[in-house]
């Protein structure tokens, strides 16, 4: 009984969540889906507690999946806070991660502020930032992004804007591709992110030849952190499996 009670504590914070990813990202995104499919999931769990708890096998799997996820997901945030940089680097690349109209969501702007104390620590280093045009969006993660790090004192010649990824493979890929026809030789490079997306994003970095790359990372507001997290975990098994 008391582990009905708690799945349903968990339900409401769950329903509380998904309102605020509505209002956020509205009902086609991804996140959005993903947090629906959840609560429904933990929400068909608690109201068919008794019938599934006679059920050995849904018993003992759904325990090892939320021990396994729930491992990951720490995994995942401990990993993200350990910071790599030099201050040094040539170039820091920043992820895009949504808007909220033409503005940086706060997720993002978390991303950002940490972008501009770099710009502080290593004035010197261009900075690339990376998001395309999501849906629903009037204009591209990257001009919002660029538009931030202006307002906020980056002088406009040193950012460009990777304005044509929709993942953080494609991040990484195709600001690789901006460094390869920027540089001879490899440049130092800083991934700019938050604290539960370095883990993969460090990973694509040696997956598209950027070897020697070091990471900074941005906390996560913690209205954002429980769907962030859902949609990490996801993604990092993805990663596993098929490599983007």
């Amino acid at each position: 009984m008391h582990m009905r009670k708690m799945l349903t504590v968990i339900s409401g914070i769950l329903l509380l969540h998904l309102i605020y990813v509505f209002f956020r990202s509205g009902i086609g995104s991804n996140t959005f889906l993903l947090n629906l499919g959840l609560f429904l999931g933990v929400a068909t769990y608690t109201i068919f507690y008794e019938q599934l708890q006679k059920i050995k096998w849904i018993r003992y799997a759904t325990f090892i999946f939320l021990i396994m996820y729930m491992g990951l997901g720490a995994f995942a945030m401990v990993y993200g806070r350990w910071d790599t940089v030099t201050f040094q680097e040539d170039v820091a690349i920043v992820l895009g991660t949504g808007l909220r109209g033409e503005s940086p969501s706060t997720t993002l702007q978390h991303r950002l502020d940490m972008a501009v104390l770099y710009h502080y620590r290593n004035p010197e280093a261009l900075i690339i930032v990376s998001g395309g045009q999501g849906s629903g969006n009037v204009i591209t993660e990257a001009l919002a992004m660029a538009r931030y790090l202006e307002a906020a004192g980056v002088p406009p010649e040193l950012i460009i804007q990777e304005d044509n990824s929709h993942s953080t493979y494609q991040n990484m890929r195709y600001s690789m591709l901006i460094l390869e026809r920027l540089f001879v030789s490899d440049p130092k490079v800083v991934v700019i992110t938050n604290d539960f997306h370095i883990y993969r994003s460090m990973r694509f970095t040696r997956i598209v030849g950027m070897d020697n790359a070091t990471s900074f990372h941005g906390d996560t507001p913690l209205l954002a952190l429980p769907g962030a997290l859902i949609r990490e975990v996801a993604a990092i098994v993805k990663m596993w499996a098929i490599g983007t």
